[in-house]
C-alpha cells in the first residue's frame, strides 16, 4: 500500500492508503469523504468550498509519519469497496455536526 494526500489549494488535507493510483482516485470520490471535506472545519472554515478542485499526490515523509501515528490510534476508519482503509487529517479538524445544540445544562431558566 501507498500513502496518498488530498490537497485542497495548495495544503495537504487528509492522508489514506491505497493499493496504487486508480485506487487512490476512486477514494477521493468517496461520498464520506467528500462529506467531511465539506463539513469539517479547521480554524472556523470549511476544509473543502464544495468546488474547488481536490487534487490526488503521494504523501510526503512527514506526512506519511503523521498517518502510521494515525494508524496507531483509534478513529478515522472507513470502509471503501467492502475494504477498510485508513484516512488521518494532516490538520486539526472540528467536527460542527457533532455538537450538541439542544444541551439543557446551557438553558437559562431565569435561576
Amino acid at each position: 500500500m501507498t500513502v496518498y494526500v488530498a490537497e485542497i489549494l495548495g495544503r495537504g488535507i487528509v492522508a489514506f492508503d491505497a493499493a496504487n493510483e486508480n485506487e487512490a482516485r476512486a477514494r477521493l470520490s468517496d461520498k464520506t469523504l467528500r462529506r467531511d471535506l465539506h463539513v469539517f472545519q479547521n480554524q472556523g472554515r470549511c476544509l473543502w468550498d464544495g468546488v474547488s478542485e481536490i487534487n490526488l499526490r503521494g504523501a510526503l515523509p512527514q506526512e506519511v509519519e503523521t498517518w502510521e501515528a494515525g494508524r496507531a490510534s483509534a478513529g478515522q476508519t472507513d470502509e471503501f469497496d467492502g475494504h477498510w482503509y485508513r484516512r488521518v487529517f494532516l490538520i486539526p479538524v472540528v467536527d460542527p455536526s457533532s455538537f450538541d445544540d439542544d444541551d439543557d445544562h446551557d438553558r437559562d431558566d431565569g435561576d
